[in-house]
């Protein structure tokens, strides 16, 4: 009996051992923190309780990239490099990269939720390949933060209204826009504009109305123009290596439940830019806390003509011929998955 009785305890540890060292440790970096709600509320409860809504072997220590004390444009040689194993990828900051992230969200794309998640999922599946061959990671959704409009510390009624003035973007992407309306494109990091504005370094900024009211521009800003130049689509992303760490069935149960919270971002996103707008503008009651009074005007048809004819005369073939250098294929496959979702919408190029 006391040899049976040993040879459990003994059996025991192997077990106990066998699953500690099953146990899987994701180190994910977020969204910055400033940038509210969506990686306040959504993002960083969504990977603090992984482990507990999918009953994975994970152990899960997130942290947001600005807590990090990185900037939020090395994220895919962070996840290259081994540093970590899940980002919230940042698209447009990490467009330099791997040039087909921005295709997905090209200036002028997207008008509205509707058409971008039909542009995420159409061209989602040529990113995820992508992102496999150059950095070894696998893309596990896509996401938006919303319309990325125009604030401005003097009258803007329409897009020539950014002549001689100095725009915040957050990436060279966005320069051959600004520069056709005689603006001045000017790259600022998102926790450094808060700065760049009180110092006169920027006369306007482009964001999600989310993130402007979450950082609070309006004590920079008093004019809104709500024309989407584009949808600030991301992605959530996973290093190979990690990910075939788990088996088949798991690897289903976690691209399960990002699924799950890809649907929930998208619904979120489109609520939060309506109660951020009444907010911003201290129209009715504000759910989110503080009311401004941002001075909104109406997007006028001619600026909405003029970003579908931008994104198809020039931000398209623009990047084509930037991603075609890496990929020869790159444009042919944006054009398969994306045509018919402009054809549509009676778009097409």
């Amino acid at each position: 009996m006391k040899r049976l009785i040993i040879l459990s305890i003994i059996l025991g540890g192997f077990v106990y051992a066998w699953n500690a060292v099953d146990v899987i440790t994701l180190k994910v970096v977020g969204q910055p923190s400033m940038t509210g709600p969506i990686q306040k509320n959504l993002e960083q409860p969504f990977f603090e309780f992984l482990e507990e809504k999918t009953g994975l072997p994970i152990k899960v220590d997130y942290r947001t990239v600005d807590k990090l004390g990185f900037k939020d444009n090395y994220q895919l040689a962070m996840l290259k490099s081994g540093m970590f194993d899940i980002v919230s990828l940042r698209f447009l900051q990490n467009g330099q990269e791997e040039p087909s992230i921005i295709g997905v969200d090209l200036p002028g794309l997207n008008p509205d939720f509707q058409t971008a998640r039909k542009v995420s999922e159409a061209y989602g599946p040529v990113i995820d390949e992508n992102l496999q061959q150059r950095f070894g990671v696998k893309l596990l959704g896509l996401w938006t933060f919303g319309p990325q409009v125009i604030f401005c510390n003097k009258p803007i009624h329409q897009l020539s209204d950014l002549k001689g003035r100095k725009v915040r973007v957050g990436s060279s992407a966005y320069d051959m826009l600004i520069k056709s309306q005689g603006g001045i494109p000017v790259v600022i990091p998102f926790d450094q504009v808060a700065e760049a504005l009180s110092s006169n370094m920027a006369d306007c900024a482009i964001t999600s109305q989310t993130s402007a009211y979450s950082a609070k521009w309006p004590a920079y800003l008093t004019y809104v123009y709500p024309i989407a130049t584009q949808m600030g689509t991301n992605g959530i992303a996973i290093r190979l290596d990690t990910w075939n760490k788990f088996s088949e069935s798991q690897k289903r149960q976690l691209q399960g439940a990002v699924y799950a919270y890809i649907d929930q971002a998208w619904i979120y996103s489109e609520q939060l830019n309506t109660q951020s707008s009444d907010c911003l503008q201290g129209n009715g009651t504000c759910d989110l806390g503080v009311k401004y009074s941002l001075i909104q005007t109406p997007v006028t048809e001619s600026d909405k003509l003029f970003m579908r004819k931008f994104a198809l005369e020039q931000s398209f073939p623009v990047w084509a011929a930037n991603c075609d250098k890496l990929n020869p294929s790159c444009s042919v496959r944006w054009r398969a998955a994306v045509d018919p979702i402009l054809k549509q919408a009676n778009q097409h190029p």
